[in-house]
C-alpha cells in the first residue's frame, strides 16, 4: 500500500516567518505538522532510532551528531526508511557531540520529524522547494457583470487617501538572545563580557540596569552575533 501523499496539505495560514531581510525564513510549526499528520495520515507515528548505547545521537566522523527518524503505521506495521537529520544550532551549524544538551536534542527531534514527514509524505514540501503555498479549498467565483454606468456630471477628482504604513513583522527574539548569550560564553574571556555589553549600551543609548541583551533590538542582537561569530574563541 503506498504511503499517504500530503503535498498541498498546508495553507497560507499555516505558514509563519522568522527574522527579516536576508535572515527571513518561512516555516510551519512542528505542532501544526503533527496535527496535519494526525488528521490526514492517522496511525503513522514518528520514531527515533537508538544507537548501540541506547541513545538517540549518532556520531558523525567530524565529532558532530545526527538523528535517524522514520514513521511506523501502528495498524499495519508499515515503516518508512530511516531519515538522517543533523543536530544543529539556531544558525543551522552542526553542534559538537559533547555540547549536545537536552534542549538541542529535543529541538532537533521536532525539526527532524518535520523533515522526515516531507521526505516520506511530501508534507510542506512547498517550503523547501520554494513553491507558492495556496489555499486549495478556496473557491474562486467569477466576477459579476456590472450595469452600464449612467451619464452623470463629472465630479472633481477626490484626493486619494494616504496609505497607512503596514505594521512591522514580529521577530522571534528568543533564538537571537540565546545565540548571543552562547557566543558571549564561548568567545569572550571572563570579565570581558560585561565590558563588551557596556560598550554596546553606551553606543546604542541603552538604559542602565537590567539585562543589556533584553534591551537590544533584534537588529542590534544580530549585529553582536555577527561580530562575535567572526572572532576567534578566547
Amino acid at each position: 500500500m503506498p504511503f499517504p501523499y500530503l503535498g498541498g496539505a498546508i495553507s497560507p495560514n499555516d505558514v509563519s516567518q522568522k527574522g527579516k531581510g536576508s535572515y527571513a525564513a518561512d516555516y510551519v510549526a512542528w505542532a501544526k505538522t503533527l496535527q496535519l499528520l494526525n488528521e490526514k495520515a492517522p496511525g503513522w507515528s514518528p520514531e527515533l532510532k537508538e544507537n548501540s548505547d541506547h541513545q538517540h545521537c549518532f556520531l558523525a566522523p567530524d565529532n558532530t551528531a545526527y538523528l535517524l527518524v522514520r514513521f511506523t503505521n501502528l495498524e499495519t506495521s508499515e515503516q518508512t526508511n530511516w531519515w538522517p537529520y543533523a543536530i544543529t544550532d539556531h544558525q543551522n551549524n552542526p553542534v559538537a557531540f559533547e555540547k549536545i544538551n537536552s534542549r538541542r536534542l529535543c529541538d532537533s527531534q521536532r525539526r527532524a520529524v518535520c523533515s522526515a514527514a516531507c521526505a516520506a509524505f511530501s508534507l510542506s514540501y512547498e517550503l523547501w522547494a520554494r513553491e507558492e503555498v495556496t489555499d486549495n479549498d478556496e473557491e474562486i467565483m467569477p466576477p459579476c457583470p456590472l450595469p452600464a454606468p449612467k451619464e452623470t456630471k463629472k465630479a472633481k477628482p477626490s484626493k486619494p487617501a494616504e496609505a497607512k504604513p503596514s505594521a512591522a513583522p514580529t521577530v522571534d527574539r528568543e533564538p537571537l538572545e540565546n545565540a548571543l548569550i552562547e557566543l558571549l560564553q564561548v568567545k569572550m574571556e571572563r570579565g570581558k563580557t560585561l565590558e563588551y555589553l557596556d560598550s554596546k549600551a553606551k553606543a546604542w543609548g541603552l538604559s542602565k540596569g537590567g539585562s543589556r541583551v533584553q534591551q537590544m533590538s533584534p537588529s542590534q542582537l544580530q549585529t553582536c552575533i555577527d561580530e562575535l561569530s567572526a572572532e576567534k574563541a578566547a
